[in-house]
């Protein structure tokens, strides 16, 4: 079936079954490895096709590839992250503990590594399109969850902290987080509601 996307109404493109494997290998390969350890090779012999092939899915080449998926992955985090959001209830607490579970059952995504290796290696004009992604995907919901909740100024700094927070959680090897994750998560929720609340 074939079915049209469009990420943040900037760029719509079909989607195949095909491109759909493509776009899938080359998500998980960004991922785990970030930008510049990727090449297209990599992503032509996960599929197992030809690289010369892989181009037919990807004209613009690995750095139209990695914004799309990029941006693909950040619209899955701002539909999920909302939704999390809205089902947590009430309260601030509940809301943050929805969303860091939903987060949590996610694959990572290592924002450090991004910012830090993969947008300087990326057109100045295609970092700024995804770091404006990743604030609309990730900040804004937060940051209008934290407004709402406590009148504190800079609330973009406490969804900030917030989604450090979980996602070194995340990050975290199983050897040094004996602990379920979910439980660290909820632990150091209930610290910052309460000290945001004092």
């Amino acid at each position: 079936m074939n079915r049209a996307l469009c990420y943040y109404q900037v760029k719509c493109v079909e989607v195949t079954a095909a491109r759909e494997r493509v776009l899938a290998a080359a998500e998980q390969l960004f991922s785990a490895h970030g930008y510049a350890a990727v090449t297209l090779r990599d992503i032509a012999e996960a599929l197992d096709i030809k690289q010369a092939s892989l181009y037919y899915h990807a004209p613009g080449g690995k750095e139209a590839l990695f914004v799309e998926v990029t941006l693909r992955g950040l619209e899955r985090h701002r539909a999920g992250l909302e939704a999390a959001l809205r089902t947590g209830g009430p309260d601030l607490s509940g809301q943050l503990k929805a969303a860091a579970r939903w987060m949590l059952s996610q694959p990572p995504m290592d924002f450090n590594r991004m910012m830090r290796s993969d947008m300087p290696a990326i057109s100045a004009e295609q970092a700024a399109r995804i770091r404006a992604a990743a604030d609309e995907a990730l900040l804004t919901p937060l940051e209008a969850a934290f407004e709402a909740a406590v009148s504190r100024p800079h609330a973009v700094y406490l969804a900030g902290a917030f989604l450090a927070v979980v996602s070194a959680i995340h990050m975290l090897p199983e050897a040094f987080a004996p602990p379920p994750r979910e439980e660290m998560a909820d632990y150091l929720i209930d610290v910052l509601v309460r000290g945001l609340a004092s």
